[in-house]
């Protein structure tokens, strides 16, 4: 299985983690792909009431798939916003840091759905 890294994510920590099973690989990143939109959802649902104790699940949740995948750029910006969160502090910093999670989840998504089709394209 040949996975090209992409701008935000890097794929041979999963590849390695599924021993080159494509079918898991598929699954997993289906699975995460999901989570994304969980993410952005709920991040848009609950930043809007300020509720400060689900936003900071939501990012404390997200954090284990952000390393599977190697999103390097993406994990301070969780981890920071994690901890202001859990203090409930620095309402901007974490306005902030949720916008820029969302951008970058958006784009990982794309990524993602990329690195499918050529998993598919491969596979045939």
């Amino acid at each position: 299985m040949n996975i090209p890294k992409s701008g935000y994510i890097d794929l041979r920590p999963l590849k390695e983690e599924v021993d080159g099973n494509i079918t898991v690989c598929q699954m997993l990143i289906n699975s995460f792909i999901t989570d994304i939109d969980g993410y952005i959802n709920a991040m848009n649902i609950e930043v809007s009431s300020y509720n400060l104790p689900k936003l900071y699940q939501v990012a404390h949740k997200i954090i284990p798939s952000i390393r599977i995948f190697n999103i390097k750029k993406l994990e301070p910006i969780i981890i920071q916003l994690e901890s202001e969160l859990k203090r409930e502090e620095n309402l901007e910093l974490i306005n902030k840091n949720i916008n820029s999670s969302i951008e970058i989840f958006n784009q990982v998504k794309i990524e993602l759905q990329n690195e499918l089709k050529l998993i598919e394209n491969a596979a045939t």
